[in-house]
């Protein structure tokens, strides 16, 4: 093979090595080496290509569970499955592309091996914070999502996820920068991060709560052939209403559109049940559709004693809505999925009972670090519905809980996560899971959750300290252009 093969190979592996770090697999120490493979490559061949190849391997093999739901709910072919994912994975993979491309761009100015490797950092942190935001935004994969259970975890109530990734890249390159320059100089930026994080994490005190409110979740797992059925739909609820009510609980949880119904439909067909819930002082919050100028919304909608009604308003591209849907729109059966027709709705209420006031977040949502930061700005928890149904048994809902505890941490607040079929769990404010279901088990998880109301630096400030960090890194670290005129 030449030596151009030989790099492509190389970086999609490097690529690959990075999903380790995520869950289920959690080995965060593998982000460190993969981002640290990164800027090797790119500093010997720093080029659009070397970033793009890095990146296709990092998400082809992170993101490949997408393809279930083209090939078990789409109607595609395995063939034109893997061709979407590849295309999908492509397009995700030009930001670390543009990545290495903006190194090599400026890299003349940050001369020495240290320099250089804070100019990757820069370049790496600015591009995937932009990927979470361009065109609606993917912000999956973030390596500061394998923070948890790491030396970095402290660091998340005060700099973020995105924060994270920098001190998990500046970790890397320092160590780096210490084998090309031949010296342990460069460790002394990357031993004070290591030691910092836990002495922090040690720091994050949570105050002990004043109430704590009983609350039961519910895991019904209906098959997703079977859930938009007309004919299966008097069944659904009928199960919904004999197992899902317990009596010993006040706050019932039902996962994203766990009833396949609009709300108006819903009150319909269950006339005394906002009625039966406040006699017994209980709420329910479940997943419906509604209905905003005619169009279907996903919504969450609240009874009994509660109040709230909150429609979502990140939108999963081909899942809720379908881009540039005149022309794709019937052209193969993925494009015609049930739900990929939802528009964002215009009520984002809190959601209340009793002592919570909650930040209600659905599906996708969750990974919107700023999102989540803005609805728990007034909230003292936060709830998160999901129907992660579509991925099957892959590791996509085992990253989609990983990113619900990242929140939890970040933002101090507990999270109460409802799915269709797992992972259905209760999330501490440090982001520890204290209770769950096993996967494809319809079951109730019982349990109480303390509201959480203190603020951390991050949820205060957000990116704005990670961003004059850059600039007064790289400002520092740029070689004076007086220097070089002959």
């Amino acid at each position: 093979m030449g030596p151009r093969i030989n790099r492509t190979l190389l970086a999609l592996a490097s690529g690959g090595l990075g999903t380790l770090a995520f869950a289920p697999f959690s080995w965060w120490w593998l982000g460190i080496i993969s981002l640290a493979l990164w800027m090797v490559l790119t500093r010997h061949w720093p080029s659009f290509w070397t970033g793009f190849w890095y990146g296709f391997g990092l998400f082809a093999s992170g993101v490949s569970w997408v393809s279930v739901s083209m090939i078990d709910h789409g109607g595609a072919s395995l063939g034109l499955a893997w061709l979407m994912t590849g295309a999908f994975a492509a397009g995700l993979a030009i930001f670390p592309g543009l990545a290495s491309m903006a190194y090599g761009a400026w890299n003349r100015r940050w001369p020495t091996p240290f320099r250089q490797v804070m100019l990757l950092m820069a370049c790496w942190v600015t591009l995937e914070a932009l990927r979470s935001w361009a065109l609606t935004g993917f912000p999956w994969l973030i390596f500061g999502y394998a923070a948890l259970d790491s030396p970095f975890e402290g660091y998340l109530s005060w700099v973020g996820s995105f924060g994270v990734s920098a001190l998990m890249a500046t970790v890397a390159g320092t160590c780096l920068a210490a084998l090309l320059a031949r010296s342990v100089k460069p460790l002394w930026v990357a031993i004070p991060i290591l030691v910092g994080g836990p002495l922090l994490d040690r720091a994050h005190q949570i105050p002990s709560p004043e109430t704590e409110v009983s609350v039961a979740l519910w895991q019904p797992v209906i098959q997703q052939s079977e859930k938009w059925r007309l004919e299966a739909r008097d069944g659904i609820v009928a199960n919904h209403v004999r197992e899902g009510l317990p009596l010993s609980v006040s706050l019932i949880v039902w996962p994203e559109t766990a009833l396949p119904m609009t709300d108006q439909a819903a009150l319909r067909m269950l006339p005394d049940l906002d009625t039966l819930l406040k006699r017994d002082g209980q709420t329910l919050i479940t997943g419906v559709l509604g209905q905003d100028d005619g169009r279907y919304t996903n919504r969450l909608l609240t009874l009994g004693v509660g109040q709230g009604l909150y429609d979502k308003t990140r939108l999963v591209p081909f899942g809720e809505y379908v881009p540039l849907e005149q022309w794709l729109r019937g052209l193969i059966a993925f494009f015609d999925l049930p739900m990929s027709s939802i528009v964002p709705g215009s009520r984002q209420d809190h959601l209340v009972h009793e002592s919570l006031v909650m930040a209600p977040l659905i599906c996708y949502e969750i990974a919107y670090t700023g999102l989540a930061r803005s609805l728990s700005k007034d909230a003292n928890a936060i709830l998160t519905v999901s129907n992660d149904t579509w991925f099957g048994d892959s590791i996509g809902p085992d990253q989609h809980l990983e990113i619900a505890r990242i929140r939890a941490r970040e933002l101090a607040k507990p999270v109460i996560r409802a799915t269709n079929d797992g992972w259905t769990a209760l999330i501490d404010a440090r982001g520890t899971v204290t209770q769950q279901l096993p996967r494809f088990s319809p079951g109730l998880l019982q349990g109480t959750v303390a509201p959480v109301s203190i603020t951390t630096p991050y949820a205060h400030a957000g990116e704005v300290p990670l961003i004059l960090w850059l600039v007064i890194l790289l400002t520092l670290t740029r070689k004076n252009q007086a220097s070089d005129v002959a």
